[in-house]
């Protein structure tokens, strides 16, 4: 036994006695040896970049052949804005031993200190990070079929990389516009530039933390600038997205299926720097799809998205210029309630479980008649109406604010729309947004029964804000329009209308004093609600008692129609007709919606000559009086104020 323990105590006192030979031959081998230069001299071969190591550099033996090198630097490209690519307080490489005597180079560990990557594209879209190996006078040229890594690691691997406290920004010269990363700390391994690589780890971007999860199809082929696969997924307080699909490193585009959300949009176009200006809303949001980036734009194909309690999708791109978010494309939007928008006050908050089910699953529009009813799609108080003939108009600013939170050049389809009080079915049309100037072109509106298209704009980029409308209706349902419209719901029957207005002001009172345009109504087989003016015209002298005017009396009638003209707030026809089965009453009349006061005389005739009387209606909207106008007198005065208003209009607008 003693014999045994001997020679084992000879054996291992041999091994280590070897083993120190051998690290000190190593040592004074190394120690002939210009490490720095050659440590420099192999970087710069392989990466085609000048190496500058300004620090120390020193090597281990044991338990791995290691070099540790300080204030190292990576030329940039020539002519680069950063002075050095890479630029990196420590690095620290350990290679295992033992695959040595294979000739397989394992790297055990890899660590990058507080290192500084300056990422690059130039005014011709050439990027900073494409490595190249330096070729030797008389070397043949690289093949031009197939692609080799720049690198060799085809017996190389690297069981785990890490970068500790890093910092990487990106300048686009194209753009004149970059970012910054700070407090990068990743980890990462490689079995070869053509093998997927993980990358996984945490960063901060404009004082936000991230977690990120990525891995490269072909990290060769990335350092050639070339398509590759790429998954990515990314977790912080703003942001939950995952992306996969690949990536052409040489220009930083990538394509493939995208899906994100996040707690608040106005938040995080804030944190991405285009920050949304005014305006409520824009919190909670989703979107999924196909997405593809590059150039500062993310464009999105057959994607479904959410904002707030608004849903859709559509094929559309957004990018931001001159600091303010830029939407372009062409949308299709579910039931929706815009009065939030309108009236300046938050809409109710959606869970980020529905926001998200919006998303990803986006119904196609339901038609007309399986619409919601209003109701449902309500979400909040409706604003005060453009114009309320039972209450006296507000004279507090109007907030149009939210049409300065971006911009927006899209085509866009609805199914059910709230605006203020009125629901539109359905619509089709194109709009245009530019730092508060809306302008929509209605191609096919649906609504209260009947149809419209036209043209309006609104110019909020001065503090008096500019209305321009011009639109045509037809066949709709008039008691329920106009009772939306204009809280007057005294008409019952079909109708036509044409609008063609203008206006400007900061409030609803300014903008109703300054009203100019014309007007065209004209509704058939109704009735006229709140009076009996066939009674009225018969029995003028009983028309005060209560019996002919009161809220159940009503008058029947054929057809209704009217143009008006209009200047600075007050309407006026000289061409009013309302025609019962019994008699045919042409008038004249005055509207004045600044003063909310109606000057109306009737001439009834009957086609069976019976007697009857011209008779007027003026005075407030809330205290109409009904008198006989048998000498003419009212017909005078009215006729004086047609004739005043209609020729105010017409100089305001000579094609007229």
């Amino acid at each position: 036994m003693k014999a045994i323990w001997r020679w084992v105590l000879l054996i291992g006192g041999g091994l280590v006695a070897a083993a120190m030979i051998g690290a000190g031959v190593l040592a004074y081998l190394v120690s002939r040896i210009d490490v720095r230069s050659e440590v420099e001299h192999a970087i710069e071969s392989g990466t085609g970049r000048q190496v500058t190591i300004s620090g120390d550099v020193g090597v281990s033996y044991w338990p791995v052949l290691g070099l540790h090198a300080a204030g190292i630097t990576l030329a940039n490209v020539e002519g680069g804005r950063a002075t050095s690519f890479i630029a990196a307080e420590d690095l620290h490489v350990g290679v295992e031993i033992g695959p040595l005597f294979n000739r397989q180079v394992v790297v055990r560990q890899l660590v990058l200190q507080q290192p500084r990557i300056a990422l690059e594209v130039d005014a011709q879209g050439r990027p900073n990070w494409v490595l190249a190996p330096v070729r030797r006078p008389g070397s043949p040229p690289p093949p031009t079929t197939t692609h080799q890594p720049s690198l060799d690691m085809a017996h190389t691997t690297l069981r785990e990389v890490s970068i500790s406290n890093g910092e990487v920004n990106f300048f686009d010269a194209r753009r004149g516009a970059g970012w910054v990363i700070g407090d990068v700390d990743i980890r990462t391994a490689l079995t070869g530039l053509d093998q997927p690589m993980q990358v996984r780890g945490s960063l901060r971007y404009a004082d936000q933390p991230m977690r990120v999860d990525m891995e490269i199809g072909r990290p060769g082929a990335m350092l050639r600038g070339e398509l590759t696969p790429l998954k990515l997924d990314i977790d912080s307080a703003l942001l939950t997205s995952e992306f996969q699909g690949q990536t052409v490193a040489a220009s930083g585009e990538v394509a493939g299926a995208m899906s994100a959300r996040g707690p608040s949009l106005r938040r995080l176009a804030a944190w991405l720097g285009a920050p949304i200006q005014g305006g409520v809303g824009f919190e909670g949001f989703a979107v999924s799809g196909h997405m593809q980036a590059g150039g500062g734009a993310f464009s999105f194909s057959n994607a479904g998205f959410a904002l707030d309690r608004l849903s859709g999708r559509g094929d559309f791109v957004l990018s931001e210029h001159a600091g303010k978010p830029y939407l372009s494309g062409r949308l299709e939007m579910f039931d929706f309630d815009l009065n939030p928008y309108i009236a300046g006050r938050a809409p109710p908050p959606a869970s980020p479980d529905d926001v998200a089910a919006a998303a990803s699953v986006a119904p196609q529009p339901q038609p007309a008649a399986a619409v919601a009813p209003r109701s449902e799609i309500a979400t909040i108080e409706a604003p005060p109406r453009a114009l309320d003939v039972q209450t006296a108009p507000e004279a507090s600013p109007l907030n149009f604010t939210g049409l300065k939170a971006f911009n927006a050049d899209i085509e866009l389809v609805t199914a059910a729309v709230l605006v203020q009080h009125m629901r539109v079915d359905r619509s089709r049309l194109n709009l245009v947004l530019n730092d508060g100037y809306l302008a929509a072109t209605l191609h096919d509106i649906s609504l209260y029964g009947g149809s419209g298209h036209g043209r309006f704009e609104v110019d909020a980029r001065e503090p008096d804000v500019r209305m321009v409308q011009d639109v045509a209706f037809s066949n709709l349902d008039a008691r329920t329009f106009l009772s939306d419209a204009i809280n007057f719901p005294n008409i019952e029957g079909r109708a036509e209308l044409a609008l063609n207005l203008r206006t400007q002001g900061r409030t609803q009172s300014e903008l109703i004093n300054a009203l100019d345009g014309s007007t065209h109504l004209e509704v058939v087989s109704g009735t006229l609600h709140g009076v009996d003016l066939g009674g009225v015209a018969t029995t003028i002298r009983n028309a005060l008692r209560g019996e002919l005017i009161a809220p159940q009396a009503v008058s029947p009638f054929q057809g209704l129609s009217a143009t008006f003209l209009i200047s600075d707030g007050v309407l006026a026809s000289h061409d009013i007709s309302f025609n019962t089965q019994d008699l045919r009453m042409p008038g004249i009349g005055v509207v004045d919606l600044t003063q909310r006061r109606l000057d109306l005389r009737l001439a009834p005739r009957s086609p069976r000559g019976g007697l009857v009387f011209p008779f007027s209606i003026r005075g407030p909207w809330t205290h109409l009086g009904y008198n006989a106008d048998l000498g003419g007198g009212a017909q005078r005065e009215i006729q004086a104020r047609v004739r005043t208003v209609e020729a105010a209009s017409r100089a305001s607008n000579p094609a007229r």
